[in-house]
This record gives structure tokens, sequence and C-alpha cells, in this order.
């Protein structure tokens, strides 16, 4: 990259950064006026270049029509017409697959220009997401800016050239899973003022202990089960980052995080814990709140309806049953009243913190069954994402669920989309090479059922993961070491 490119890049991020500093009482309205531009600009871009949007709208009058005039949007009905949702007419769903099926391609932009992930599927059938550099640069900065205390570290200041923030990112390996994507397009400029480390939830305990001993990271971003693991690798004294006092803060992500978890993690790390709510379709959705617990919707950004079973809205204070997302800022893949199955709480009062964007009190309908293995000894959390990384390899599966049927023991059940077929030899062999690839070959008895559908609880949801054996033992061998990976 040249230096006018890189000039070009560090002003874009650094007016990003600008413009996203949390507003304060008495600026929402400037907040809203700028959501009703981008919202209209969405609508109209999306219905000039999008053939699927051209369909979808035609009739509406799209300088005065209500959102909820609008149709509501499925990740089926995304997926099935992908090419005519993108604006850019040269973005066809077999090259995306094709490139992302290369892992040389990770942190590689598409045609040069675009950043293409895929979701885990951990509610159904996976989908594929692309975003452009603004965008990223737009979800980059709404974290910095909004969500944590080392913000002030992206400012291009020549002090941090000698001392930048040292992140620590703990998921899985590189790949183009949402979290993974985000740290894979991380921007060249800001490179100079902050590090980064990325860990595997399976690499060995030891080897994250040392490696986060020598790095004594300002901030931790990782799984729930990730950090809980830490928390006990610092309680028996083989970390000593509490100690180090270079950590500023931690954020959970991506798992729920139960407020019993965050209180011992903030005893045991003396720093607060940040929890967000995003998704792959709409990574900039809200940033963790760096004071209290929950997440502050950037509604400059994006529109989160929170619905009962039937759309309707539901007020502050009340669970919905259902979200719809529109995501304001993506104007190459246009994500409009997006349909996801999460049963959110907005807050009914304003936060404490004063920031002025509204709170998510809680999120609720993702949380899995705790999957768990015993490897070497030692009791492991096996966390969903090592089979929803493998069932990515197959386009035809439409629904899944996982099953811990006994000690090491799985079932996936997998349905087809309407009118494919699916093969458990293959899907077996996706998983096995998933598991070969974080070391856990041959450790999992796993069985494959295909079946017509997966059924809902009593609840109405499809869980992803169940566990029909049981909790881990509460008793482990005085020589065995209780670890999560």
């Amino acid at each position: 990259m040249g230096i006018a490119a890189l000039a070009s890049e560090l002003l874009e991020l650094a007016t990003k950064l600008h413009r996203l500093i949390p507003p304060r009482p008495g600026e929402t309205q400037k907040v809203e006026q700028l959501r009703e531009r981008r919202f209209r600009e969405l609508l109209k871009h999306a219905a000039a270049k999008s053939p699927f949007y051209q369909r979808r709208f035609a009739g509406l009058d799209l300088e005065t029509c209500a959102l909820s005039d609008l149709p509501v949007l499925t990740k089926a009905e995304m997926m099935a017409n992908l090419d005519d949702v993108f604006t850019d007419r040269a973005l066809k769903r077999v090259d995306l697959e094709n490139f992302m099926a290369d892992h040389a391609n990770i942190g590689v932009y598409y045609q040069g220009k675009y950043a293409p992930c895929h979701t885990s599927g951990s509610q159904g059938q996976p989908a594929i997401v692309v975003q452009d550099k603004h965008a990223i640069f737009t979800s980059f900065a709404a974290q910095f800016a909004r969500g944590n205390k080392i913000k002030r570290r992206f400012l291009p200041h020549i002090g941090r050239l000698v001392n930048p923030a040292r992140m620590v990112v703990i998921t899985q390996r590189p790949g183009f899973y949402p979290s993974s994507t985000f740290f894979n397009y991380f921007p060249r400029v800001a490179r100079p003022y902050i590090e980064v480390q990325q860990l595997s939830v399976f690499d060995p305990p030891d080897e994250i202990a040392r490696r986060l001993n020598e790095f004594q990271p300002t901030f931790i971003t990782g799984y729930t089960s990730s950090l809980e693991y830490l928390a006990r690798e610092e309680e028996t004294g083989k970390l000593q980052l509490k100690a180090g006092g270079k950590l500023e803060q931690m954020n959970s992500m991506s798992e729920p995080l139960p407020e019993a978890t965050a209180a011992r993690l903030e005893k045991t790390f003396g720093v607060h814990v940040t929890n967000s709510y995003s998704m792959a379709e709409c990574m900039a959705l809200s940033c963790g709140c760096p004071v209290r617990r929950g997440s502050h919707l950037n509604t400059d950004l994006a529109i989160l309806e929170v619905v009962d079973s039937e759309y309707r809205p539901v007020p502050p204070g009340t669970p919905g049953s259902k979200v719809l997302v529109t995501n304001l800022y993506n104007l190459v893949q246009p994500i409009i009243r997006y349909e996801i199955d999460d049963i959110v709480t907005m807050s009914p009062e304003p936060c404490g913190c004063g920031n002025a964007l509204p709170l998510v009190a809680s999120v609720a309908g993702r949380a899995k069954d705790q999957l768990w293995i015993e490897m070497d000894g030692r009791v492991r959390d096996l966390p969903i994402y090592v089979f929803l990384a493998a069932l990515d390899g197959d386009p035809n599966i439409g629904e899944h669920q996982v099953l811990q049927t006994g000690l090491n023991a799985f079932r996936l059940c997998a349905a087809p989309q309407p009118g494919k077929t699916l093969s458990a030899e293959h899907i077996k062999s996706l998983v096995q090479d998933s598991l070969q690839a974080e070391g856990l070959g041959g450790v999992i008895d796993l069985e494959i059922e295909i079946v017509d559908r997966i059924l809902p609880d009593n609840a109405g949801k499809v869980r992803r993961a169940k566990n029909l054996f049981g909790p881990p033992p509460s008793e482990i061998p005085p020589n065995a070491e209780r670890v999560i990976a």
C-alpha cells in the first residue's frame, strides 16, 4: 500500500473515530436525524442497484414509507436470492464460496475491496455476508470509539508508536467466521497504535498462559468460556495479569455472559467486563458499555426492532420473541428488517454511564448447552464452533443440531435445504477434518443423522446444541486438571 493510500485510510479512520464519540444527553435529536438520512439513502441505493430490492420495494414511496411498511427479510430468503441482493453486480455467491474455501485468502480483500465472511449457522442455515473496506472501518471505529477504554490509543499520537496498546483475541483459529473476520481485516493504519495477538481456544493451556504472561495485554476479548478459563488460571497463579497491572478491560462475545460469571471475572482481574451484542450481518450493531453491564445500540449505524412473534414492537423492559435488524452502513449487501430469533430486552431507563444511546439490557435465546469432553485426564468445554466451522463446507445443509449423547459421544442431526440431499459420510468427513485441525482427532465418537427437519422446543426455538448426557463430572481425579480450552 502506497503512502497516499495509507494517509487516506488514516484520515478515514481518525474521522470515523471522532464522529463516533458516544453522544451525550441532549444530542439524541442529531443522532435520530442522521439515522433517518442514512435509512433513506439505504432504501434508495438498494432499490437502484439491487434487483432483489427493486422487486421488493415496487410501489413503495421510499421517501416517506415507514419502517414497518417494508417486508421482513429471512436468512433463507436472502441466501436464495443472494446474487440479486448484492448492489455490485459483479459479486456472485459461487465465486465468494470458492474464495472462502481457500484459507490462503484469510485477510485478503476479495477483488481488492470486499471482506466476505460466513456465519456459523448457530441458529440454522449459514449466511454469507460481504462488506467493503468502508464498512469494516466503520465497525472497527465504532468498537474502539464506544466500546472500550483504549479508544484514545488510536489517535495519531506519536507516543503510542513507542507504547502501543496490546490486545489478545481468544476465539477459534483464523477463518472466515465473523469474529475472526473483524481482526483479519484489522486496518493497517491502526497497527502502529495497537498490537494484536490471536489465540485459539484449542491452544494448549500452558501455551496460552505463557504467551499471556509475556505479552501482558491491555485488552482481552473472547468467548465467555475462554474468559472463565483465564479466571481459573489466574486464581491458581499460572496467569499473572492482575499483578502485571497492564490489563484495562475484558470483553465477552458470541456466548451469554451470566452475571455471576461477570462478577467472578471482575473480582479475579480487577477490571470491567463488557459484553456486546452483534452478528455478522451487522457487526457494529452495539458496543459493550465500558461502565455497566449491557451494550449500547448504535442507532446511527443500525436499527434494531424488538418484536413479538407477530412482528409487533414490544416496549423496553419487555423481552421480545425476535429482532429485526437493519444495517445502515453496508451498502454492498443491503440487510433491511432482517429476522433473527434472539430474545432481546431493551432497558427502559437511560444508562448511568452518560451515553445517550439506548441500552440492550439482556440477550437470551443464544445460550447453548455445555458440551464437554474428557481428554488426557482433563475435562474440557467443547465449543460448538468446531462443528459449525465444518458445516459451512456443505451448502446443502439447511438446519442442524448437535447432541451430546455420552462421554465424548455426539450425534449431529442435519436437515437439507429444500430440494437438496445430504450425505452423512460427507458431513462426517467435514467434521472429522475440523476436529483434526483443532487437535481433537480420534477423541470424539461421532454419529451423523440425516433428518427432514429440526423440531423446536416448547418455547418455539430450535436449540442448536443440547446435552443429553449430563454436566461434567463434579469430581476429577486428584492428578487431573480441569480446564476449559
